[in-house]
């Protein structure tokens, strides 16, 4: 047999090992989110976010905005209607990003998971790397982040019902920032016709930029509109 039959040999034996197994629970978690796309749902969000830039106070913001399928609209600001020049800043910033949802379960899952052991007895699934595009805070640090998966299969249509994203290690940009801490936890139950819908989440970041430090912490809540 000469080199370039061991080598295809070789190759055919790696490509083989690396083929995840079927997983027929993970196929129907994802076929399920598919079910439930971003202009199926409408939603109502209120944020709360809590900043500290290092030498500073504390600020606080409270934003109301909702999805009605189409768009996202901002409705208010600190309990104050939002101004047009607040609601177009907000449109601008929100296009090209994804619509926050149940949906966006098969967006992460599409590279694949792997169950984890639980001495509680519990379905969890683990994604090493979330795919690119997934996270993005002004730069894409999805494949530096892991995602944790809980599954609720106490009904007929399985779903996760709480999903854990975090960074496992700093993330230095360039020499002039650095992420020392990134962590969002998403909740989901079923909504309007038993569908899951997210239900709350929370965000927490912390790093320094051109070596001042600042951490901001988000909580939001979703409420179903159809």
């Amino acid at each position: 047999m000469d080199m370039r039959s061991i080598s295809a040999g070789l190759c055919l034996v790696v490509l083989s090992a690396a083929a995840p197994a079927p997983d027929p629970l993970l196929d129907r978690i994802i076929a399920g989110a598919r079910a439930v796309p971003a202009d199926s749902i409408g939603f109502e969000r209120s944020s709360r976010s809590i900043g500290q830039d290092e030498g500073k106070a504390p600020e606080t913001n409270v934003r109301v905005d909702r999805w009605d399928g189409q768009q996202l609209t901002l409705v208010s600001v600190n309990g104050s209607p939002a101004t047009p020049e607040k609601i177009a800043e907000q449109k601008k910033a929100f296009s090209g990003r994804p619509v926050p949802g149940y949906h966006r379960i098969a967006e992460f899952l599409k590279g694949g998971a792997h169950r984890l052991p639980d001495n509680q007895g519990r379905i969890l699934y683990r994604i090493d790397k979330l795919p690119k595009g997934s996270i993005n805070i002004g730069k894409d640090v999805s494949e530096n982040l892991v995602a944790d998966l809980l599954i609720d299969n106490s009904g007929n249509q399985p779903y996760v019902s709480r999903m854990h994203i975090f960074l496992p290690k700093p993330l230095s940009f360039f020499f002039v920032a650095k992420l020392d801490s990134f962590d969002v936890v998403n909740e989901y139950r079923p909504g309007p016709g038993g569908r899951p819908a997210l239900l709350r989440t929370t965000q927490s970041l912390a790093g320094v930029q051109l070596g001042k430090s600042g951490n901001t912490r988000t909580e939001s809540t979703f409420t179903p509109l159809k």
